[in-house]
C-alpha cells in the first residue's frame, strides 16, 4: 500500500484506480469545462473539518502521561501552535491570507448515501480515472490527496505510531524523549521542541480524518493549499480567490484547471431522473464537447 510518504501513512490511490464525483447537472457542465471550483475547509459541511487528528492526539498523550500538569501545558501548547498555524493573516499583517480547499470524491459507484447527499437522487455520478485525473490537474506543490479515515482506534494508532517513529526514536528531534515515560519529566525546552515540529505533522493528519459518522461516504479528497497574498509567497504563485453565494452565505472558493478530461470515463445518470431524453441530452452534450464518454443510468430501481 501506498501513503502520502514516510510520516504521514495517509492511504493513497495508484494508477489504474478509479474515483466517482457526484454532483448536479450546472456542476458537471462546469467540470467538462475544465474547471472545478473547490470550496475553502472551513465552509465544507463538516463543522469539525480539520480538528479530529488533533483531538485524537491528545487523547493519545492522556493514555501515556501520569503528570496532568505537564499533560496541560502540552496539550495547550500544541493546540495553540495548530490555531496559530491554521489562522491566515488579515489585512496589514506580513502573515500570509491563505486557505485549504477540498474537492471530495467517492470509492464507490451508485451509492445510495452520496445521490441522497449531493443530489436528492436527480444528478450525476462522474467517474475518473485517478491517475490521469492527478496529472491533469495545472501542476502546484501545494496539493495533497488521500483516503479519508473515520475509524477512532486507526486514527488512534496512526498518531500513536507516528510519535513513537518520528520523535522518540528520532533523537535529533528531542534528544530528551526516548520513551513515552520520558513525557511525565518533559521540560519546557522539550516542549518548545516538540511544538515546533509536531503541529505541523497533525495539521496534515487532520485533512485525512473524519469522524466515524461520516465514514458512509468513504471519501478520497484533494486538498489544495493556496496563498492568495502577504507572506513569503512569490507573485506567479498567489492563487485568486472567488466566492459564491449559497443560503445568503458568501463561499469562498478557488478555481482548478484541468488541462485536459481524458481522465472523465463515463457519467452515471442519478436513480429519479427518469426523463426520457436525459441520456441522449448527455450523449449530444459529450458529442459537442468531442469527448469519448460513455452515459448510463444508475440501477437502483427507485420509483420516487
Amino acid at each position: 500500500m501506498k501513503y502520502i510518504d514516510e510520516m504521514i501513512k495517509i492511504p493513497v490511490l495508484e494508477d489504474g484506480d478509479k474515483l466517482y464525483h457526484y454532483t448536479s447537472a450546472a456542476g458537471l457542465q462546469g467540470i467538462c469545462e475544465k474547471e472545478f471550483w473547490v470550496t475553502e475547509r472551513n465552509f465544507l459541511n463538516d463543522r469539525t473539518e480539520f480538528q479530529i487528528a488533533t483531538e485524537i492526539f491528545c487523547e493519545v498523550l492522556e493514555s501515556h502521561m501520569i503528570d496532568r500538569d505537564r499533560l496541560s501545558v502540552l496539550k495547550e501548547k500544541i493546540s495553540k501552535e495548530l490555531r496559530r498555524l491554521e489562522t491566515p493573516g488579515k489585512l496589514g499583517e506580513k502573515t500570509a491570507y491563505y486557505g485549504d480547499y477540498v474537492i471530495s470524491f467517492c470509492l464507490d459507484n451508485d451509492s445510495t448515501l452520496m445521490w441522497a447527499e449531493y443530489s436528492d437522487f436527480m444528478g450525476y455520478c462522474m467517474k475518473f480515472d485517478f491517475q490521469k485525473l492527478l496529472d491533469s490537474f495545472e501542476k502546484s506543490k501545494e496539493i495533497l490527496h488521500g483516503k479519508v479515515i473515520y475509524d477512532h482506534s486507526e486514527q488512534f494508532q496512526l498518531l500513536e505510531e507516528m510519535f513513537e517513529q518520528e520523535i522518540l526514536l528520532e533523537p535529533t528531534i528531542c534528544e530528551g524523549l526516548t520513551s513515552w515515560k520520558d513525557l511525565d519529566f518533559i521540560s519546557h525546552k522539550e516542549i518548545g521542541e516538540l511544538v515546533n515540529v509536531v503541529p505541523i505533522i497533525l495539521s496534515a493528519y487532520n485533512m485525512f480524518f473524519k469522524k466515524p459518522c461520516f465514514s458512509g461516504e468513504h471519501e478520497y479528497r484533494f486538498v489544495f493549499m493556496c496563498t492568495h497574498d502577504g507572506g513569503l509567497g512569490r507573485e506567479k504563485d498567489l492563487v485568486s480567490q472567488y466566492f459564491r453565494l449559497k443560503n445568503e452565505v458568501f463561499i469562498p472558493y478557488v478555481r482548478k484547471r484541468l488541462q485536459s478530461l481524458e481522465c472523465l470515463e463515463s457519467v452515471l445518470i442519478g436513480p429519479k431522473n427518469n426523463s426520457d431524453i436525459a441520456v441522449k441530452g448527455l450523449e449530444y452534450f459529450f458529442r459537442n464537447k468531442k469527448l469519448s464518454v460513455s452515459v448510463e443510468r444508475s440501477q437502483m430501481p427507485l420509483r420516487y
